[in-house]
């Protein structure tokens, strides 16, 4: 709390997802407010009201004025998006476009934080700061490239105020267990239970910059609330860690004691080796700082999982 943002209608596009929960609720949305998703079955809170928007389609008619929108709706995951390349484009970037031509349309005054990603940056052994070379080396990144882009240019046309953050990976409760944290948390929780000895794990070398998702919302509501319009910015700590030391942080935590084997099938195909970003502009012109330690957020994310297998 804290970070005060006007009064006025919120929307939340991919509210159903894994940070859209987490905004909902930090953002005390009630009465008045919209979560859009392609489903109503998720909860929202009370006084929320759900509309399905299956992107990349126009606006529903039901679909109002807003005073802001938090645009998270995306194939979110880089895996995902190898698979169905033609879908990763549809999504993100056309249904940014269709979310922009909504504020075009409907509500001109609002102002909308484009989620973006580090994954539209080029592969760099220095720390990334919002200048970097943009390069991305997966469609993911690409379409969120793109959506930056077109966001952009809607805003040079139809004076609309844009603010869009680049968040590094970030993890968390609720988060699917197809991403790398949530997946090892059930792997050694699992093995743990059943008494082996040793967990399966792909490429273990890559460095990466994660944060747990209580400072990515707040860096996002700091963004939406105190963000200068067209700007961009990171949200990082500023510290790579390899994945092998996430895998045995969480061993550690687990209380037990287990070996990590390689698997060839679980590599990914032209996997960054170094992404570390720097925090210093979010830190400087909107007072955002880190709270949450790597080891406090995988402690609640391992309870948060040990709770439900």
């Amino acid at each position: 709390g804290g970070i005060k943002l006007e009064e006025g209608p919120i929307l939340v596009t991919g509210a159903a997802g894994f940070v859209g929960g987490h905004i909902m609720k930090e953002l005390s949305m009630g009465c008045g407010d919209i979560a859009a998703d392609l489903t109503d079955d998720y909860p929202v809170p009370e006084g929320v009201k759900k509309i399905r928007w299956k992107l990349p389609s126009s606006a529903p008619e039901e679909l109002g004025a807003v005073r802001y929108i938090v645009h998270l709706a995306a194939i979110s995951s880089v895996s995902k998006s190898l698979q169905d390349v033609h879908h990763a484009y549809e999504v993100n970037l056309m249904g940014t476009i269709s979310v922009l031509e909504y504020m075009v349309s409907k509500c001109r005054n609002a102002r909308m934080l484009l989620a973006s990603s580090s994954e539209v940056y080029e592969s760099t052994d220095d720390l990334i700061t919002e200048k970097s070379k943009i390069g991305p080396c997966n469609p993911y990144g690409t379409t969120k490239a793109a959506a930056e882009i077109a966001s952009a240019q809607f805003a040079r046309t139809y004076d609309i105020d844009v603010v869009i953050s680049r968040a590094f990976p970030h993890f968390g409760s609720g988060q699917s267990s197809t991403f790398a944290i949530p997946s090892f948390c059930r792997r050694v929780i699992a093995a743990g239970r059943s008494g082996e000895e040793a967990i399966t794990a792909g490429n273990l070398s890559p460095v990466r910059d994660y944060l747990y998702i209580n400072d990515v919302i707040r860096a996002y509501i700091l963004i939406l609330a105190k963000g200068l319009s067209g700007s961009i910015y990171n949200v990082c700590s500023g510290h790579g860690v390899t994945i092998e030391d996430i895998v045995g942080k969480i061993i550690d935590l687990s209380g037990k004691q287990l070996d990590i084997i390689l698997d060839d099938k679980l590599f990914r195909p032209a996997d960054i080796k170094f992404q570390v970003g720097s925090p210093a502009r979010i830190q400087a012109l909107l007072g955002w700082e880190k709270r949450y330690s790597l080891e406090d957020g995988l402690k609640n994310v391992l309870q948060w999982w040990r709770e439900r297998t």
